[in-house]
């Protein structure tokens, strides 16, 4: 495996994680943010991948690596800031969850955008820390809970990544952007609240969030309805994983027609959710990202299917299928040999 290692920093001046790259990428136009086309210069190889591609072979048939690509992991962290403060100073195992995670991957040959969103359940080799904070081995684990192993900043955004990159055969996570859940309400509002169609019984929680009703989502009910799991509908995180889907494409929509009436419109969102992002890629690389991949063909989002069941801990685990998994590996991230 090989993984960029860069010192992490906290972006103050960024944008949401789960959706600017994913949404941004593929609505923006030139000029909407002030000053961007002169600084998108030439893309030229940008992603580290100075090292000859890798070669695979299966089933008789021989791939090539992409070298082409660029990776950007996105974690939605579940971490209240109560928690927060109630950790324990110099805690290594008190990084919080990443329920939500979607390997984001920009190909610049091919000029599309592919987003493979991850079960937060899957079973997959993480890296646990010893009680001085260095890594003391790797156990199979839920794939959430390599975060969790970290200092909730840098440190647990680059354990993440490298449980991430082992699930998908080794391949490399060029930037991680991670953000704390409670975020979701500053987002939500500065989007003036995101209209969808309830499917589950939020009820219990906000009387007006009934099945069936059409309901612009105002402060809470966005939380409710994008991270609440355990008491809602089966309860499950594929459930889960489908209310995301359907809360970004409505939030993508809003974004779109915004930044039409608002080139700074942007800029207010970095603002509005700033202080809940761990980011190692900085802000001017994801205007880049942005304005080179602005007319990229946007693919619809990949997830690995499997099998879900209850594990020995009583705990939900997801398993994904290994032949699918590799060939989505090969299908995104590789070509045929001598189609290069």
């Amino acid at each position: 495996m090989v993984l960029r290692r860069k010192l992490a920093q906290s972006v103050t001046t960024t944008i949401l994680a789960v959706l600017f790259i994913y949404i941004a990428l593929s609505v923006m136009c030139c000029g909407l943010i002030p000053g961007t086309a002169a600084k998108a210069e030439e893309r030229g190889d940008l992603t580290g991948r100075f090292e000859e591609p890798r070669t695979v072979t299966v089933d008789g048939k021989e791939y090539i690596e992409n070298n082409k690509l660029t990776t950007i992991l996105l974690m939605g962290v579940d971490k209240s800031e109560e928690r927060s403060r109630n950790d324990r100073p110099g805690s290594f195992r008190s990084g919080g969850q990443a329920d939500f995670l979607l390997l984001v991957v920009i190909d610049s040959k091919h000029e599309t955008l592919t987003p493979i969103q991850i079960d937060r359940d899957t079973m997959a080799e993480i890296t646990i820390l010893g009680v001085l904070g260095n890594p003391a081995g790797t156990r199979e684990g839920h794939i959430c809970l390599a975060h969790s192993y970290g200092d909730g900043k840098e440190q647990s955004g680059m354990l993440t990544a490298e449980a991430v990159s082992r699930l998908f055969q080794g391949v490399k996570i060029d930037f991680f952007v991670a953000m704390n859940m409670d975020g979701i309400i500053n987002f939500n509002e500065a989007l003036g609240g995101v209209t969808v169609t309830l499917e589950d019984d939020f009820s219990a929680l906000d009387p007006v969030m009934k099945p069936g009703e059409t309901l612009t989502l105002r402060g809470k009910q966005s939380e409710y309805y994008v991270r609440t799991r355990m008491s809602i509908g089966v309860g499950t995180n594929e459930a889960r994983m489908k209310r995301q889907d359907s809360y970004m494409s409505a939030a993508r929509a809003i974004i779109d027609e915004k930044m039409r009436e608002n080139a700074n419109f942007i800029g207010n969102l970095f603002d509005a959710v700033s202080d809940y992002l761990t980011t190692d890629m900085r802000r001017g690389r994801m205007i880049n990202e942005a304005y080179w991949s602005r007319n990229y063909e946007r693919k619809g989002i990949i997830t690995p299917p499997g099998e879900h069941t209850i594990g020995e801990s009583g705990f939900m685990e997801f398993r994904p299928d290994e032949q699918e998994l590799l060939r989505i590996v090969l299908d995104v991230f590789y070509e045929p040999a001598g189609t290069q």
